[in-house]
């Protein structure tokens, strides 16, 4: 395999192997500790399979080794080189899709399904020794990995397929050593968690879930239930958006918690009984685990999490669907890794490999048949979780149109939950220009930007207010606009965020004026990862070349800001109107947006502001870029 390099930066990581039934081959894979169990479980992969290379990044070329331990494994060092490829990759998302097909499948198709589910889940165990290489290396990935084999397991299994014991007893013992690595990983601090512990803990709930019951495995239970409720309450505002400031983060975090919670309210009676006296000495790692007493869970009610849990789940679900544009998909606000829980019914278009490299930039050089069929997804299709909403919250109980909702309106039968709480602005306040001569404009720069419309956007205009991420959002049939305002997320450390504060997103009869550009790329390439989060990436207030918040410029400095100065406030809104302020250049700077009946007008005020420039391509996905037109 040549693998075409990123940023001009390519490795020779892997020589090609011989494979054999033998395991031979597995000598140069994993140390001779681990060789004798990994060769007994590659003999039960058929003979025709060909193994997967799990420590590649198939995009530079470098190789990470099973020989490791996996906190030896060093990352995001070398230019080019990007861990989240190897990492996504052995989360095995698409097995649930394999299991999809299995369904629908018939005769010898179904065999086929079956097969390259069971060979896949036997050469990653063979291949990847608990705690040595670079999957190993990452707890919120282990924790997605054993959720995707189990619900795989559980949608094959539903459909009738049979496992031999051999495959069976493999299995369990894999999803065992994934639930001790999680407990002995967990990506924990007191000052800050992320989705990065959510997800420890959403596989940690999957293992004990599926499991048969022991001390121990209830006292894994006891505490995933215990860290969800806590999460959400840690994690998720109270309007349902999310504190990690991106839009993106939210649908991940958002997935989490709501098959979380509908694979939680499934277990039997016997597991319900284990809550109720389970043993609080067996979990010692931090946090510690409540006594059944203390918890908030309560196994006897069969929505099993309080009523604020579900409030809160219901309130993100309805974030997205309010953020939804009228072609369903989200703007980009913060970070967009492209992160997915479970991946049921993934968006997609289907084209050539030939216009998929004329469509995207970062597929320049790389080799591979004009005909060959092509799977574009679209990251930033949200529906799905519209639907969700749907089936699981809202009265209407719409027909569920898919396999998804199909499966998440079953497995919300039966609940008493509520439905989301409307934050749309009910009237209007006071007029727009009553609020201009309270601001301190004398002696300000002002910059003015005007966008007209042919049609009449005021009409059925509605304003959506979500102050826990600083979103708001203003939708008619003729417009769509976000204004970001507000934290910077993650409690000031900003990891997840842009330097975006004020800026905003426009659309006007289905015509996008003002696009985020997205992300691009996080360690490979340290100054495109800042390139597209900078202030002058964005449609906000510029001051030349200056950082509304500053970073570190080195790679360490990647995931944080180095502090937050802007401190953005909504001074004034209004379901046609904003008026903002942010301090991030010293002295204050002010925007006021007014949309009129044929015109969205945007007002900048501050010492020395410059006219917006912005000269970025569009990255519609993690490592997508598009080819400008």
């Amino acid at each position: 395999m040549v693998c075409a390099g990123v940023g001009g930066h390519r490795y020779e990581g892997l020589q090609a192997e011989l494979i054999d039934a033998s395991g031979m081959w597995l000598r140069r894979v994993v140390t001779p500790a681990n060789l004798p169990y990994a060769q007994r479980v590659w003999s039960l992969v058929d003979e025709d399979y060909r193994p997967i290379p799990w420590q590649l990044d198939f995009k530079s070329g470098y190789a990470w080794s099973a020989q490791t331990w996996y906190m030896d494994v060093a990352y995001g060092e070398l230019a080019g080189v990007d861990v989240k490829v190897p990492w996504e990759l052995a989360r095995m998302q698409h097995l649930p899709l394999l299991a999809r097909a299995y369904h629908a499948a018939h005769g010898d198709a179904k065999v086929l399904y079956l097969r390259e589910f069971r060979n896949e889940v036997l050469d990653f165990i063979a291949a990847n020794p608990p705690r040595f290489g670079v999957n190993w290396r990452c707890t919120m990935d282990v924790g997605i990995r054993a959720a995707n084999w189990l619900v795989a397991y559980d949608l094959f299994k539903a459909g009738g397929a049979q496992f031999d014991d051999d495959f069976e007893r493999v299995l369990a013992s894999s999803v065992y050593d994934h639930g001790k690595h999680i407990v002995a990983n967990l990506e924990y601090s007191p000052q800050l968690r992320s989705n990065h512990y959510l997800s420890d803990i959403a596989g940690l709930l999957f293992v004990a879930l599926h499991l048969p019951r022991t001390s121990e495995i209830d006292a894994w239970l006891a505490f995933a239930l215990q860290e969800l409720v806590s999460e959400m309450a840690e994690e998720f505002h109270e309007d349902g958006s999310n504190f990690e400031g991106s839009t993106s983060y939210h649908r991940l975090s958002t997935e989490i918690m709501l098959y979380s919670a509908l694979f939680a309210v499934q277990m039997n009676e016997q597991r319900r009984a284990g809550l109720q006296h389970y043993d609080v000495s067996l979990h010692r790692a931090e946090p510690k685990l409540k006594s059944p007493q203390e918890q908030e869970f309560d196994p006897g009610r069969k929505e099993l999490f309080p009523a604020r849990f579900w409030q809160r789940l219901a309130n993100a679900l309805q974030f997205t669907k309010t953020l939804l544009r009228d072609d369903g998909e989200i703007p980009q606000i913060g970070d967009n890794d492209s992160g997915r829980f479970l991946k049921l019914c993934p968006a997609f278009v289907r084209m050539t490999a030939e216009e998929a490299v004329q469509r995207y930039e970062n597929l320049a050089g790389i080799p591979h048949r004009d005909d060959e069929l092509y799977y574009n997804e679209n990251i930033l299709d949200h529906t799905h979780l519209a639907r969700l909403y749907d089936v699981v919250f809202s009265n209407e109980r719409k027909t569920p149109p898919d396999f998804e909702t199909k499966l998440a309106a079953h497995m919300g039968q039966g609940l008493s939950l509520p439905t989301a709480e409307c934050r749309g602005l009910d009237a209007e306040k006071e007029d727009f220009a009553a609020c201009i001569p309270s601001l301190p404009l004398s002696g300000l720069d002002m910059q003015e930007y005007r966008f007209a419309a042919q049609n009449r956007i005021t009409e059925l205009l509605q304003c959506f207010s979500y102050p826990g991420m600083g979103v708001y959002i203003f939708k008619s049939p003729h417009l769509y606009m976000t204004v970001r305002c507000g934290e910077v997320g993650q409690k000031g450390n900003g990891g997840h965020a842009h330097n975006d504060q004020l800026s905003i997103t426009l659309r006007i009869d289905g015509v996008d004026l003002i696009r985020d550009p997205g992300t691009y790329l996080y360690t490979p390439l340290p100054a495109e990862r800042n390139r597209f989060r900078s202030t002058k990436a964005h449609f906000t207030i510029q001051k030349d070349d200056e950082e509304q918040n500053p970073f570190y410029p080195d790679r360490d400095g990647l995931f944080s800001l180095k502090e937050e100065k802007t401190f953005a406030k909504v001074l004034y809104l209004t379901r046609s109107c904003i008026v903002m302020e942010h301090s991030g250049f010293g002295d204050k700077v002010y925007r006021e947006i007014e949309i009129l009946d044929h015109e969205v007008r945007v007002r900048d005020y501050g010492k020395g502001i410059t006219r917006i420039c912005r000269d970025i391509p569009f990255s519609n996905g993690y490592g997508k870029l598009l080819r400008r037109v």
